[in-house]
């Protein structure tokens, strides 16, 4: 039809019959198959978002085939997706939600957009976008629509390739040819933003009553136990004398035990001191002229003769034993 149109007419007629096979191409052979792979059904609400420069007959060929699957308990209306956020939706309203149907997207909407459809859209509720993206940039595209409608709380995300003729892709991209349309669906969670639940969580084990009850039975074992303080007589609750209770030196030698707490301890270490603050007194008067003239028992025998009442002190080198 293109080629026959491009001999036979005028260029003013040709540029109309193209048109006019963009429609039959368009309208006829790619929108019927696209609209049948979404999931309508009688009695929903649906909203239908279309480009600036969209052609009019061919988005009134999509609104009367959706028309149709809804029928007329179910509600269609069309929105610039320029305006969509000019528009007052309430919360909840539509049950499908297309985008891209006529003119496929070339480019993801903001996630500020995105946010926006899904409080208008109901729980459970699907999001259908058409989008034209280049082959080489083709997993890059991907990847950041998957990110986005995660991002604004869409679940469910899926892409899927459309397949379209090469007559479609002539009207699609006359000047490039490498390029593909994909259909990326997702789905509203099935609660309202915002909303809160309860979790589910694990139930404590409750304890049958029959089973706390043992611990409230009588136990007649301790009944013959004897109270260790009725043992207890007159005379063992005196207080004992201090000199009863001194174990050190109770037999053989006094001597304090290692950590004494009687006062033995102290009362040897005093009589120690005692004796060495004695004054060492000679008997014979002679003891200071050497060991010639000094008893057998003269406390200075074997130090070095000195004058009358001159204090004998001892080197070291004196102290020490001969080898």
């Amino acid at each position: 039809i293109y080629h026959i149109l491009h001999l036979h007419y005028s260029k003013r007629s040709f540029i109309i019959y193209s048109l006019l096979y963009e429609f039959l191409v368009l309208g006829y052979i790619f929108l019927p198959r696209v609209i049948m792979d979404i999931p309508f059904s009688s009695g929903q609400k649906v909203l239908i978002l279309w480009e600036s420069g969209s052609s009019t007959p061919i988005l009134q060929e999509v609104a009367d085939k959706i028309k149709k699957i809804i029928g007329p308990s179910g509600k269609l209306q069309l929105e610039n997706e320029e305006r969509i956020m000019l528009a007052n939706y309430g919360i909840s309203t539509y049950d499908v939600l297309i985008s891209g149907i006529v003119t496929p997207l070339k480019s993801l909407y903001s996630i500020e957009i995105l946010g926006y459809l899904l409080t208008i859209v109901k729980p459970n509720g699907i999001l259908v976008l058409h989008m034209l993206i280049t082959d080489k940039d083709s997993s890059d595209i991907r990847s950041k629509v998957l990110s986005q409608l995660t991002l604004s709380g869409w679940i469910n995300i899926d892409s899927t390739n459309v397949n379209i003729s090469d007559d479609e892709k002539e009207i699609l991209l006359k000047d490039n040819n490498t390029f593909e349309v994909i259909k990326v669906t997702a789905k509203k969670p099935n609660f309202e933003v915002g909303s809160s639940s309860l979790l589910n969580l694990k139930k404590p084990i409750l304890v049958p009553s029959s089973v706390s009850d043992v611990w409230k039975l009588d136990d007649t074992i301790d009944d013959e136990i004897i109270d260790s303080d009725k043992l207890l007589d007159a005379d063992d609750l005196k207080k004992p004398e201090p000199e009863s209770l001194k174990v050190c030196g109770t037999s053989g030698k006094r001597k304090a035990c290692k950590n004494c707490s009687c006062g033995l301890a102290d009362e040897l270490e005093a009589e120690n001191n005692k004796q060495e603050s004695q004054v060492k007194t000679s008997s014979c008067g002679n003891c200071y002229l050497g060991d010639a003239f000094r008893c057998a028992s003269c406390p200075y025998l074997g130090m070095p003769a000195f004058k009358p009442g001159e204090k004998i002190q001892l080197s070291d080198q004196q102290l020490k034993a001969d080898a």
